[in-house]
C-alpha cells in the first residue's frame, strides 16, 4: 500500500520555502550597517534556528511511504530513503498541531519518532496506518501545547 498525496503543489511550496530560508542570513547580512555586530550576531542566530526548526519539521513531514513485503519503505524529505520492518514499529500517537490540524506520528521500537503524517498532506492516511498493524500508544503534545501545560501546571499547583 502506498501514501497518497493530497496536493503536491503543498510540498513543492514546503521545500521551495525551506530551501528559501538559506538565504537569510545572506541576505540580511548585505543589508547590515557594519557597527552594529551584536545585532548582526543576534539576528544571524536567530535566523539559524529558523532554518533548523523548518528543516527539522519538513524532514519529519515530507515523506513518501510505501508498504512492501512487512516493510516500510519511506523517503524522509522525499530524498532520504529508509526501511523498517513493520514489528519494528511500536506505534503510533495521534495529535492536533497548533495550526488545528491532525496528524499521525510513527514510533520505532526505541520509542524515536520516525514520520509524522498530517492528514491534510496524505488522503489514506488511516487506512495506511491499519496497514501498519500498529497500535495506539498514547496522544503526543506539540512544543508550543508541552509550554501551555507546564504555565497551567505551574498555575494549578501553587
Amino acid at each position: 500500500m502506498k501514501l497518497k498525496i493530497k496536493n503536491y503543489f503543498i510540498i513543492f511550496f514546503r521545500i521551495v520555502l525551506a530551501f528559501l530560508s538559506f538565504s537569510l542570513p545572506f541576505i540580511f547580512y548585505k543589508g547590515v550597517i557594519p557597527q552594529h555586530y551584536l545585532w548582526f550576531s543576534y539576528f544571524i542566530l536567530v535566523f539559524l534556528f529558523t532554518i533548523y526548526l523548518v528543516m527539522k519539521k519538513n524532514y519529519y513531514e515530507l515523506i513518501l511511504a510505501n508498504i512492501q513485503h512487512e516493510n516500510l519503505i519511506y523517503k524522509n524529505y522525499l530524498l532520504i530513503k529508509k526501511t523498517i520492518h513493520l514489528k519494528d514499529i511500536l506505534g503510533y500517537k495521534n495529535g492536533i498541531d497548533d495550526d488545528g490540524n491532525e496528524f499521525i506520528s510513527l514510533f520505532n521500537d526505541k520509542n524515536k519518532k520516525i514520520v509524522t503524517l498530517k492528514v491534510n498532506i496524505y488522503y489514506n492516511l488511516p487506512e495506511f496506518v491499519e496497514a501498519l498493524h500498529c497500535k495506539n500508544i498514547g496522544y503526543e503534545l506539540t512544543s508550543f501545547q508541552k509550554i501551555i501545560g507546564k504555565i497551567k501546571k505551574l498555575f494549578t499547583n501553587t
